[in-house]
C-alpha cells in the first residue's frame, strides 16, 4: 500500500458523523499558503479553464458577475469577445465588484492532485459505500472581490467551502425549516434549476447560523442549505470541494413532488415516510429513463468527470 500523504482536511470525526449532509459545521484545512492558491497562478488558471475546448457545462466552465453602478451584470464567458482577458480581471480582482466561478478545475494537474487528496480525506469521513450514491466529483474555486455579498441561494451539491485568502461571513439556515425554505421552493429549484428559487426572508435572519470564514478554515454545506455571503474588505479565494448524487438519491423525489402538487395533490414532504418516498422516487427515475431512452438523453456526466470518478474509486482503495 503507498504511504500516506499528510492530510489537508481535518474535521472531528464525531461532529462530522452528526452533522453530515444534516447541518453545516466548521471544518478546518491547510491550503492556505499553497502556491496554487495564489493570483498570479489563479490568472493562468482562469486563463485555462476559460480555454477548453471540451468544458464540462455546456455554456463553459467559467462565470463572471461584475457589479456596476448601474446593476448586476453577468459575463458569459463563452460567448465573450475579450476571452483573453480573464486572466487580467483575476489580477485586477482587488479593484473591481467582481466574482468569478471556475468549475471542475480538478482537470487542471496540480490542482487535481489537491482536490483528491481533500476528497478522500472526506470520505474516508464518510465511509467509502457513500461512492456508490454519488454521481461525479468537483472542485470549484470562488475569487471574489472585496465587499462583495453572493446573494440568498441554494444549491445541488454537498460541499466543502475552505477558505483560502481573506474573511468573509457565510450565514446559514436550516433547510429542514419550513418557514425559512418551504417544500413549494424547493421542488421549483430542482425542477428549474433555478438556485434563487429559495426566497430570503428577513424577518427569519436571526435563524441563521452564522460563520466567520478565515484562512485555514472551512465549513460544511449540505445539500439544499439555504445561506449567502458577506465579504470582508479584502479579496477573497475561497474552494468548494464537492460531489453531486445521482438523481435516484435525491432530485428525482422532488420532482415528483412537484408533479403530484400540479395536479391537485399536497404531497409528503420528504423525510416523512421512507416507503412512500422510494415509491415516488423510482416512479419517476424510471419514467425519466424511459424517456432518455427515448429521446437519446446520455444517461451519465461527461466523459472526463467519469474518468475523475474512477480514479477516485481507485484512490480510495489503495488508502
Amino acid at each position: 500500500m503507498p504511504a500516506r500523504l499528510e492530510r489537508m482536511f481535518h474535521c472531528d470525526p464525531e461532529v462530522f458523523r452528526q452533522n453530515f449532509n444534516h447541518l453545516p459545521h466548521e471544518v478546518k484545512h491547510t491550503l492556505m499558503t499553497h502556491p496554487l492558491f495564489k493570483l498570479p497562478a489563479l490568472a493562468e488558471l482562469a486563463q485555462r479553464v476559460a480555454a477548453r475546448k471540451n468544458p464540462h457545462h455546456s455554456q463553459g466552465d467559467i462565470h463572471v458577475d461584475q457589479e456596476t453602478a448601474q446593476a448586476n451584470r453577468k459575463v458569459d464567458l463563452h460567448d465573450w469577445s475579450k476571452k483573453n482577458d480573464i486572466s487580467k480581471l483575476v489580477e485586477d480582482i482587488e479593484n473591481g465588484k467582481t466574482w468569478i466561478i471556475l468549475k471542475h478545475i480538478e482537470r487542471e494537474p496540480g490542482y487535481r492532485e489537491v482536490f483528491e487528496s481533500c476528497i478522500c480525506d472526506i470520505l474516508d469521513l464518510t465511509g467509502s459505500k457513500i461512492v456508490e450514491d454519488i454521481k461525479w466529483f468537483e472542485a470549484i474555486l470562488f475569487i471574489t472581490s472585496p465587499n462583495r455579498v453572493t446573494k440568498y441561494h441554494i444549491d445541488r451539491e454537498c460541499s466543502w467551502l475552505l477558505q483560502i485568502q481573506g474573511n468573509k461571513d457565510i450565514h446559514f439556515f436550516d433547510r429542514s425549516d419550513k418557514d425559512v425554505l418551504p417544500d413549494e421552493e424547493l421542488e421549483r429549484y430542482w425542477m428549474f434549476n433555478d438556485s434563487f428559487s429559495a426566497i430570503y426572508r428577513p424577518q427569519y435572519e436571526s435563524r441563521a447560523i452564522v460563520y466567520q470564514m478565515r484562512p485555514g478554515t472551512g465549513v460544511h454545506s449540505p445539500v439544499n442549505t439555504p445561506h449567502w455571503l458577506q465579504n470582508d474588505n479584502n479579496v477573497s479565494v475561497s474552494l468548494s470541494i464537492n460531489f453531486q448524487f445521482h438523481e435516484s438519491a435525491w432530485e428525482n423525489l422532488f420532482k415528483a413532488n412537484y408533479y403530484l402538487r400540479r395536479i391537485g395533490l399536497t404531497p409528503m414532504p420528504p423525510g416523512r415516510n421512507r416507503f412512500a418516498d422510494r415509491i415516488k422516487s423510482g416512479t419517476y427515475t424510471a419514467v425519466q429513463g424511459v424517456r432518455r431512452k427515448i429521446k437519446k438523453i446520455p444517461n451519465r456526466p461527461a466523459a472526463v468527470a467519469r474518468q475523475d470518478y474512477d480514479r477516485i474509486v481507485k484512490l480510495l482503495a489503495s488508502r
